[in-house]
């Protein structure tokens, strides 16, 4: 039977997961996971006043790799050492629970300067993403 017999349709959120279920049960048959719970939260927030001002999602996935997401400081607390704060945070915590990798990606008009400076090296680069900049892709060995 060839692919021309398959509909396409949108997924459910319930779908999704499945989804997800399955390629993680695929890959945990490949490479056995190196930690107990499959997936960790490392997300955290600042606040001030009631109102969030800074935050990082982030989580660490099955071989104790740690993958960081997002990193935000509000316009009004930048250059106050907020974003070292919240990346020491999630590395401090990584490492003692056995994390000995964290990779990321930012854009040419986000904070490449800032994560090379707290370690991070370049390891990829997609030109033209979005149009005329550049997507950059950085880890760290904890």
């Amino acid at each position: 039977m060839t692919g021309s017999f398959y509909k396409i349709d949108k997924c459910t959120e319930k779908e999704k997961s499945h989804i997800i279920e399955e390629l993680i049960s695929y890959n945990l048959s490949k490479v056995e996971a190196t930690q107990n719970e499959l997936f960790v939260d490392l997300s955290y927030k600042i606040e001030s006043q009631g109102k969030i001002i800074a935050g990082i999602i982030a989580r660490m996935y099955c071989w104790n790799v740690v993958y960081i997401d997002s990193l935000w400081v509000d316009d009004l607390y930048r250059n106050q050492h907020i974003g070292t704060r919240m990346l020491q945070q999630v590395e401090s915590v990584s490492k003692k629970m056995g994390a000995y990798l964290i990779h990321l990606d930012t854009f040419d008009f986000q904070a490449r300067d800032f994560y090379e400076k707290h370690g991070y090296t370049v390891f990829g680069k997609l030109d033209d993403c979005p149009r005329h900049h550049c997507r950059y892709f950085l880890r760290k060995d904890l």
